[in-house]
């Protein structure tokens, strides 16, 4: 049974499936991702994770530990995308700050200690 078969019984989890961008939030303000292009998929077991910025694959290495997450060695390819550019831009300086996580619904919120940095959906 694969996660979203078991989410009725156990809920939601980091493996879930891809968590798509949503939100981004800086010092005094947060941008709003319309378009469904940049998200995250964790895979816990094997501490890797992979994507896409909006423009171009990531992927790196994920530690866990309880709500505790870090990511670490995240390497990416290298293309330049005029139009959403700004946005991984930001997406990956914020995926470098990520301290701990939690998920809500079906909502996955990634802090760097108290401050919400990146919100995702299902």
């Amino acid at each position: 049974m694969n996660d979203y078969q078991n989410q009725g019984k156990q809920g939601i989890t980091l493996d879930f499936n891809k968590w798509w961008l949503s939100k981004i939030y800086t010092t005094d303000s947060f941008t709003q991702i319309v378009a469904k292009k940049a998200f995250i998929s964790f895979k816990t077991a094997e501490g890797r994770i992979n994507g896409n910025g909006s423009c171009n694959s990531f992927g790196g290495k994920v530690t866990v530990d309880g709500n505790n997450l870090s990511f670490g060695n995240i390497f990416s390819t290298k293309m330049y995308c005029k139009d959403v550019q700004s946005i991984e831009d930001e997406f990956f300086r914020q995926l470098q700050k990520v301290t701990r996580y939690e998920l809500k619904e079906k909502r996955l919120l990634l802090f760097e200690g108290d401050k919400l940095l990146l919100e995702f959906e299902e």
